[in-house]
């Protein structure tokens, strides 16, 4: 009859001593729900809890939320197997799906084909970490692999060369971004160190300052392409910018157009050089000097050839003199002082003077004729005084036969 109650009170004393204080086991894992736990403590079912501790830090509370057999989370990006994804889902490791869409679409299947164990792609170029290869691969990235051929070669050695943790070559220069290098090193991008040094001495901080997104320098001019600048902003080359502007206000597209190496203007107006209020009735106006190995004149009026013609009227050499006497320039020539006034016109001046010129050779093929027949004159004078000289000779004979008897 004793026996009966000894397991009762068995359990009550265990009970009992569950309740006088915190119980733990000295070894092992806890299951609940399970006899076969694999971790500290394993719950095979759910429990409800008011805290939940992790290292002593309150657990969060799970940023998913619920709404019907669908779980959402729209307060950022969710990575699987990594803390910092870049996009809306980005998993680091294998997806293996039933279906993957893309905009509700089925993912398009691969593009590569399969020959036994090979893979190969040959519709094109092929990418890796961009979007737009230039080679038939292109990888934007680092390439680990156990040999890499060129047309079945082994890719040549590195030229660089290590010194315990120094990596150093001098057997030429060093191009970074860039296939011909013109300095010890030139990099064409941007470089990024925690320090860099000029003849082991740090490099000078930069004289420019930054607020916000604005970068500025106040302290002198600032010069691009060249060590001397004149101007807050001197440029010695190529200016590529969207907007540029004046004093706030945009500056104008030039009116000028490129042809090959030609520029020109032909929008219908005036082009000044030196001088901003071109005359009427010119299309180019310099106030200056002009500098030019030829300049071609084309004239819409007629040449002075016609001085030439039968019908032109050759003006005597007393009408020029008068001319001349009364005017103090030549007929049809700008005075002195007409010239100060409204300068020359260049093609109209050339074909005036040439108009002179031509009346001038006329006037010497004139002079030459009288020449000719002032020669032909003399000539005739010569033979006749010839003649004369004879007949003095025997009249001055004949005197002298005459009186002797």
């Amino acid at each position: 009859m004793k026996r009966k109650y000894i397991a009762p009170l068995a359990f009550l004393f265990v009970l009992y001593g569950y309740s006088q204080g915190n119980y733990y086991p000295a070894s092992g894992n806890v299951g609940i729900g399970t006899l076969t736990p694999n971790y500290n403590l394993e719950v095979a079912g759910s429990f409800s809890a008011t805290e939940i501790f992790v290292n002593g830090a309150l657990m969060q509370s799970s940023p998913w939320s619920l709404s019907g057999v669908n779980t959402f989370y729209n307060a950022g990006r969710v990575g699987i197997g990594t803390n910092n994804p870049g996009y809306a889902l980005d998993v680091s490791g294998t997806v293996n799906a039933s279906n993957l869409l893309i905009n509700g679409a089925p993912l398009p299947e691969s593009p590569w084909s399969l020959s036994g164990s090979n893979t190969f792609y040959n519709a094109g170029r092929v990418g890796i970490g961009t979007n737009n290869p230039g080679f038939a691969l292109d990888v934007a990235g680092t390439v680990n692999a156990t040999n890499l051929l060129i047309n079945g070669a082994p890719l040549p050695g590195s030229p660089w060369s290590l010194s315990g943790v120094n990596t150093f070559y001098n057997a030429g220069r060093v191009g970074i971004g860039t296939n011909n290098p013109g300095f010890a090193l030139d990099v064409a991008g941007t470089v990024n160190a925690t320090n860099l040094l000029i003849n082991g001495a740090p490099l000078p901080a930069s004289p420019w300052s930054v607020s916000g997104s604005e970068t500025y320098y106040i302290s002198g001019n600032v010069g691009i392409g060249t060590n001397n600048p004149n101007f807050d902003l001197d440029v010695d080359g190529t200016i590529n910018a969207n907007s540029i502007l004046i004093n706030g206000t945009l500056i104008t597209a030039s009116p000028w157009t490129v042809s090959g190496t030609n520029v020109y203007y032909n929008a219908g107006g005036r082009v000044g050089i030196g001088i901003t209020n071109v005359p009427n009735g010119y299309a180019l106006a310099v106030d200056g000097n002009v500098l030019a190995e030829e300049i071609r004149v084309e004239l819409s009026q007629n040449w002075p050839d016609f001085v030439f013609t039968k019908n032109y009227d050759l003006p005597t050499l007393k009408e020029v003199e008068r001319h001349i006497l009364e005017k103090g320039h030549l007929e049809n020539i700008p005075s002195a002082a007409e010239v100060r006034l409204n300068g020359i016109m260049l093609g109209e001046m050339n074909a005036k003077l040439l108009q002179k010129i031509e009346e001038l050779t006329l006037y010497i093929i004139d002079q030459q004729k009288e020449i000719e027949e002032l020669k032909h004159a003399n000539s005739k004078f010569e033979n006749e005084k010839d003649g004369l000289k004879i007949l003095t000779s025997r009249l001055e004979k004949l005197e002298k036969y005459i009186s002797e008897k």
